[in-house]
């Protein structure tokens, strides 16, 4: 009877080793917290360490997981984010309603949590964590072609000529379907590349790692191309949870943060007089995950965020949701910027331990506004500028009457003043009352997404005017707007990097009117890759982001790039990072 019984420990129990240097680590997270509910019941464990932990973890110290219904769970135990977090897999789902009890790991007092009472009702064709490889032996998915130019919606557009570089990529909403076309166009109106979809498709953009994303509606997760336009890659929530179409930021490392909406049934007549005692309640989720699509951080506005923190929504409505997260921004110390818009609030998040440094907008306001009485409202978009100051999208739902706008802010983190320095208010005005983005181009020009509105997207220069804006039928709409180089980075060799930085001499050379700029960077750098006249005027800004280690190569068309008036004559390329810089004489002869 004896053996049976350790057979059966043995059977249920997860070990591994703690052993050396993590006793002398100290937690700085645990996923779920201590007491926690509306837990998913396909949740997994993650510890986060202060150091790396040593790799021959596993043998030592038993980790226990028992649900008060289910009981002991077995599972798998791996290691993550270079090797500073542990992270528990359960074999089998928690029970609904249940409470799960976590003991035996060294340095973490025993807790519990709660997992949720129902499922949340889903779409009917919802896949969660679906592979690649079944995603693309899926036939329906690729009935999606290329389309015909003349196919295109009709455009109506305004250009000065006096653009940033760079294509336009938007997917459209048709009003009489559920078709989008995925685009990247000239200024023209003219496709570089076009694809009617079957669904509808959100948040089309180039991503930091030289990948095309977007949230595809039927299958409801994002899609990855590669610069071919072939499938490479899928992005959707663990743990069970959705994946919400709002937003996807891919890192240079194949990780990637990516947010869910929560619905969970709350007695709300414990929370507002009045409330609903079944009402049908949306959290939001946020995670991050591996290039494996292994969860390994996640956060919760169940445990940060009160419902009341909503400022519009009706809380003795039927269904509420108190938060609608809209967008994530990887801030510079590597911590997460968050828009709730139905709280009016931007929040900053520390990505290692999971609280909150900073609460902006909304009721819980830690800022001093300066220079703008009316603040943001229902806002979309949040992105880090260059020069330290923010912008975001203001959709103005509930400004005095209701107008949109793009606003730039510099920030104190510090004191907690926030300044007004620049805003766009078009003329006459426009009111997107959903959606939108404000992007911040290379020539300093502002790209606008007008999201709901009528309008698609305008860029303006800083001073305000407007260089270029173009608009779809009035029918259609956009999720979302972006301007960005594309097509023309090809990596050559990633396998044996130099020690060196390299910038070598164009070829062919002199050229007429397209020559091709070959480069090396012997570590993962920030890369500005310029061309400028014999005037020392920027022509083209032909790279403009982080790049991993490796050898690169970029054409450049005279005929792309400049306005009006290009002559035979030299021009220079300039090859700039945090730790090169070089210059080549390029020859045009026309």
């Amino acid at each position: 009877m004896k053996a049976l019984f350790y057979r059966f420990t043995i059977i249920f129990l997860c070990q591994f080793i703690f052993a050396g240097m993590i006793t002398a680590n100290t937690i700085q997270y645990i996923s779920p917290l201590p007491d926690s509910k509306y837990n998913s019941e396909n949740t997994n464990i993650i510890i986060g360490y202060s150091e790396t932990l040593n790799k021959s973890i596993i043998n030592s110290t038993n980790i226990k997981v028992v649900g008060s219904i289910s009981g002991i769970h077995s599972g798998k135990l791996i290691l993550a984010e270079n090797n500073s977090k542990i992270i528990f897999k359960t074999d089998n789902p928690f029970a609904f309603g249940e409470k799960v009890s976590v003991s035996g790991i060294k340095n973490v007092n025993d807790f519990s949590f709660y997992i949720r009472a129902t499922k949340p009702i889903l779409p009917d064709n919802f896949y969660v964590e679906t592979s690649l490889s079944n995603m693309v032996k899926s036939t329906s998915f690729h009935r999606d072609f290329l389309i015909r130019p003349d196919s295109l919606p009709a455009f109506t557009i305004y250009n000065s000529g006096s653009t940033a570089s760079g294509y336009l990529f938007i997917a459209n909403f048709p009003g009489n379907s559920n078709n989008s076309i995925l685009m990247i166009l000239n200024n023209d109106g003219s496709p570089f590349f076009s694809r009617q979809q079957m669904y509808e498709a959100f948040d089309f953009k180039k991503q930091n790692n030289n990948m095309l994303t977007f949230y595809e509606e039927g299958r409801h997760f994002f899609v990855g191309l590669n610069t071919s336009y072939n499938i490479v890659d899928s992005f959707y929530c663990g743990n069970g949870y959705s994946t919400d179409l709002h937003e996807l930021r891919v890192m240079p490392d194949g990780s990637a943060w990516l947010m869910s909406y929560d619905p969970e049934t709350v007695d709300m007549s414990l929370v507002v007089p009045g409330g609903k005692p079944n009402a049908v309640v949306t959290g939001l989720i946020i995670q991050k995950i591996s290039a494996n699509k292994t969860v390994t951080f996640q956060w919760r506005s169940w445990d940060h965020f009160q419902i009341t923190d909503a400022t519009h929504e009706v809380l003795t409505a039927y269904s509420i949701d108190y938060v609608h997260g809209n967008a994530i921004e990887v801030d510079n110390d590597n911590n997460i910027m968050i828009s709730s818009r139905h709280m009016d609030e931007i929040t900053k998040i520390n990505s290692t331990t999971g609280n909150i440094i900073w609460r902006l907008g909304g009721k819980n306001n830690q800022f001093t506004f300066i220079n703008d009485t009316m603040e943001f409202s229902h806002q979309h978009y949040i992105r880090r500028l260059a020069s330290g100051n923010i912008i975001l999208f203001d959709n103005g739902n509930y400004h005095a009457p209701p107008f949109s706008r793009a606003v730039e802010y510099q920030i104190d983190e510090n004191n907690k003043i926030l300044n007004l320095v620049w805003q766009y208010r078009h003329t006459p005005e426009i009111f997107s009352f959903a959606m939108g983005s404000a992007q911040r181009l290379s020539n300093g020009n502002t790209l606008i997404g007008w999201g709901s509105a009528t309008t698609t997207l305008t860029e303006v220069t800083p001073e305000g005017n407007i260089a270029y804006e173009l608009s779809l039928p009035s029918n259609q709409t956009s999720y979302r707007a972006f301007r960005d180089e594309w097509g023309e980075i090809s990596e050559v060799n990633q396998g044996n990097v130099s020690t060196d930085f390299r910038l070598y001499q164009n070829y062919p050379n002199p050229f007429n009117p397209t020559t091709n700029i070959k480069y090396q960077i012997s570590k993962n750098s920030y890369v500005i890759l310029k061309v400028y006249d014999i005037l020392g005027k920027e022509i083209a800004t032909l790279v403009n982001e982080y790049q991993k280690a490796g050898t690169y190569e970029k054409q450049f068309s005279i005929n792309r790039y400049s306005v009006s008036g290009v002559s035979s004559g030299i021009y220079f390329c300039k090859l700039q990072t945090e730790d090169f810089a070089d210059v080549k004489k390029m020859l045009l002869i026309k």
